[in-house]
């Protein structure tokens, strides 16, 4: 076949595959414009904005959502609504308009309207005269009600429930802002926050403590021992994006599963358990991004300071932690 008619034969195969060409270039070009709004925002994040911001923080927890979804491969319109939502807010912010829309769509293609008993907390929680106290948990509130409606609509109450306490955490850290906000007969608690790798306290993909890590949570007890008027120890797992079973969403229950492990060890070790809240974040608060290219052994070891434990104390009196905690 000479070249003239192997060109014609691939012009009309252009010509009748448009819709198929078009397809695959959806995702690529989804995640260069999330990964833009993503340097925009943390622009705004290290700049002259507010990183606790409501508006900023909404359109973070959208870039989070859309992230997933993008991994996904979501096709039910999730993904391009919440690129869309986040785009929206980081112009209004860039062009410093006076006033915002607060409003929050219930849902997005692709998703259903779950909890209502939550969105009524949320809309309490928004016209509070204290709302600033709580604003970034506020934010991140609402956006993830919506994902567990995207959940809900896409595998069932299932899979939409761990989004569902994700919710439930906000809403509670808004409110303990909030009742703790501008209270002068009394100091703000001093918070001391403690960062844990979570490749030296579980195997890969695991929840169970390795016998390794035990010494080192002996020392984070006794640490939180040393906190006068200990009021809270707050426990949240994160994990990276991989899942070697193809169920990215089960991130999410692996990092509260870590999380009460933390949380049960730390109780048997004298800790009483009504002053210990933990919660997960899955994968959807990275530290670091790493390009998918990468082979997975490599994406592993990019991803490592993603796999953690956070843990804050809160008291009238926290002490400075050991350094060694910080991995």
């Amino acid at each position: 076949m000479n070249k003239s008619a192997l060109s014609l034969l691939l012009a009309l195969f252009q010509a009748n595959f448009p819709f198929a060409q078009a397809a695959e270039n959806v995702l690529p070009e989804h995640l260069q414009q999330i990964e833009t709004l993503h340097r925009r925002a943390e622009r705004f994040a290290f700049g002259e904005q507010d990183a606790n911001n409501y508006h900023l923080s909404k359109a973070r927890a959208w870039l989070n959502l859309a992230k997933s979804e993008y991994y996904e491969k979501d096709s039910s319109g999730t993904l391009t609504a919440a690129i869309g939502q986040a785009q929206f807010l980081l112009e209004a912010l860039e062009s410093k308009q006076a006033i915002i829309n607060m409003d929050m769509p219930d849902q997005v293609s692709g998703s259903e309207t779950v909890r209502p008993d939550l969105w009524e907390k949320i809309a309490s929680l928004k016209k509070g005269a204290k709302f600033a106290c709580g604003q970034q948990s506020i934010a991140e509130a609402e956006v993830y009600l919506v994902w567990s409606g995207h959940e809900f609509y896409e595998s069932g109450l299932s899979h939409a429930e761990s989004y569902m306490r994700a919710v439930e955490d906000r809403i509670y850290s808004a409110q303990v802002s909030i009742d703790n906000c501008n209270q002068p007969a009394a100091p703000s608690p001093l918070m001391e926050k403690i960062t844990l790798s979570s490749d030296t306290m579980f195997a890969f993909g695991k929840s169970t403590l390795n016998a390794s890590a035990l010494s080192k949570l002996d020392e984070l007890a006794e640490s939180i021992r040393k906190v006068n008027l200990l009021e809270e120890v707050v426990l949240i797992g994160h994990t990276d994006r991989l899942r070697g079973d193809g169920h990215p969403e089960r991130n999410q229950l692996l990092s509260e599963r870590r999380a009460e492990s933390i949380k049960q060890y730390l109780i048997d070790k004298g800790i009483p358990a009504g002053l210990i809240h933990a919660s997960g974040a899955g994968s959807t608060q990275p530290l670091v991004e790493c390009s998918a290219k990468l082979s997975r052994t490599k994406q592993i070891a990019c991803l490592q300071p993603n796999r953690r434990v956070e843990i804050t104390l809160r008291g009238g009196n926290a002490v400075k932690a050991n350094k060694g905690f910080v991995e």
